[in-house]
């Protein structure tokens, strides 16, 4: 309505009437897309312009109260700034988003940052629903990282269960050498019983770093009246292979616990999805837990909280403790809106023929220098065994790499600490390299390149 109204109001201004209607075909081509995001609620197929995207910030943004020149305001939290940069680096969401005690809840102060953040939610679970989760009912998009989000789904879902933390205080988790997940619940006041990792041939793969199902329920039976929740795995660096997901959701169905999955990078993978997609129908599964930096090409920051339960999500949104930045879900909405659909399925296309690059191309150092590549079947990482490197000389190998601009490798000296590889029983030490969602292929190829020149530095 507003824009025949408009178009009405530019008559009488000299301009032929032919020539307003036929720039009118134009203006609404671009702001056709903005409409239907509001009534379809989901992710474009086609990705948007720079300024399609600055339009529907500025538009919710100016909602806020903080935006009125006519509001005068005197409370201690009214999205004041020092300088109008901090308004570009916000999207304009100054005010944030939830009120103390929930999330989610609408801010009276911030009516575009609540319909911003709500708006987030729907559009990542349409597309998390496309990509192969169709039987998640919720989304929640929160401003930490992987590890507290894992603590604070444990903690919501204690809530909405009504389970004692006092008396039920032990979570098992597969065992993943990573401090993040460890910190979240630990911030939450649970006491951790980390399920061994073991190295050999699993169900997933010919060789790799494995949970065994077996030794979960026997660490279950041995203290199975202290124990709320259990935490799986999707996904980490090579030669970990994911958590037998399925039997695990069975087991927490048979045994009434909370089962929450760490999905840290898996959105980007289709065998992962199709794994926590049976998981859920076989089992239980209270909620999945996912980077938006790691998944959706943002700044470090975020995490999107997905649950078949969509009650268990609101319970999520009320463990926050008070008001949260507006940042992360603002950066999500933008990236997700930047690529759309067909972009985002683009690049998890690029993504897999990448790997298999990485893989070739390691696999012919690894020939050249009687090393051979760890078939663990990892979505998105390889790993080389270092064998044959003399085991001083391997920290000298990480540094050699970092200053011939080579970041993101890791590198795995079990003579000294076997902490990353995941278990005890590995057997050699080994280079780790990624093939994530968004890296250039030639940025692969170079890095290998890199590697063997480093390599035959040391030797």
């Amino acid at each position: 309505m507003w824009k025949k109204e408009f178009f009405n109001s530019l008559e009488n201004l000299g301009v032929p009437s032919h020539m307003i209607k036929r720039s009118s075909i134009g203006f609404n081509a671009i702001w056709k897309p903005i409409m239907e995001l509001f009534q379809q609620r989901k992710i474009p197929e086609l990705g948007w312009s720079n300024f399609q995207i600055r339009q529907l910030l500025d538009i919710l943004s100016n909602m806020d109260s903080d935006k009125d020149p006519g509001s005068i305001r005197i409370g201690e939290r009214e999205g004041r700034i020092s300088t109008d940069i901090l308004n570009d680096i916000s999207g304009g969401f100054c005010h944030g988003i939830g009120r103390s005690g929930e999330l989610t809840a609408a801010q009276p102060k911030a009516a575009g940052a609540s319909l911003m953040q709500n708006l987030t939610n729907k559009i990542v679970l349409s597309l998390i629903k496309s990509l192969g989760l169709p039987n998640v009912k919720a989304a929640l998009t929160i401003p930490f990282g992987t590890g507290m989000s894992i603590g604070m789904a444990i903690r919501g879902a204690l809530n909405y269960y009504k389970i004692d933390f006092h008396e039920k205080p032990i979570i098992l988790m597969t065992q993943i050498d990573h401090k993040s997940p460890r910190k979240g619940i630990e911030y939450i006041g649970g006491i951790i019983e980390i399920i061994p990792g073991r190295y050999g041939e699993n169900y997933y793969a010919k060789e790799g770093v494995f949970t065994n199902i077996e030794e979960i329920k026997e660490i279950f039976q041995t203290n199975s009246n202290k124990i709320s929740a259990i935490v799986s795995s999707t996904c980490f660096f090579a030669p970990r292979v994911p958590d037998n997901i399925k039997e695990i959701a069975k087991f927490a169905k048979e045994n009434q616990i909370i089962h929450i999955i760490n999905n840290a990078y898996g959105l980007q993978t289709p065998t992962l999805l199709k794994i926590i997609r049976q998981s859920i129908d076989a089992g239980r599964v209270d909620a999945i837990i996912q980077s938006t930096d790691k998944n959706f090409l943002t700044p470090v920051g975020g995490a999107v909280i997905t649950s078949p339960n969509p009650d268990l999500i609101d319970a999520i949104s009320k463990c926050y403790a008070g008001r949260a930045s507006a940042s992360p879900v603002v950066q999500l909405l933008v990236s997700l809106l930047s690529m759309g659909k067909q972009g985002y399925l683009s690049k998890i296309e690029k993504q897999q023929q990448n790997r298999k690059i990485l893989e070739e191309a390691l696999s012919n150092v690894a020939k050249e220098f009687n090393e051979h590549i760890i078939e663990c079947n990892n979505p998105v990482s390889c790993a080389m065994s270092l064998k044959n490197v003399n085991p001083d000389k391997i920290q000298d190998l990480g540094g050699i790499l970092y200053n011939l601009r080579v970041t993101g490798p890791r590198f795995i000296n079990i003579h000294e600490d076997p902490f990353g590889s995941c278990t005890n029983e590995m057997k050699w030490p080994y280079i780790v390299m990624n093939a994530a969602i968004g890296v250039k292929k030639e940025h692969i190829n170079e890095a290998v390149v890199r590697l063997k020149r480093a390599i035959k530095q040391i030797k």
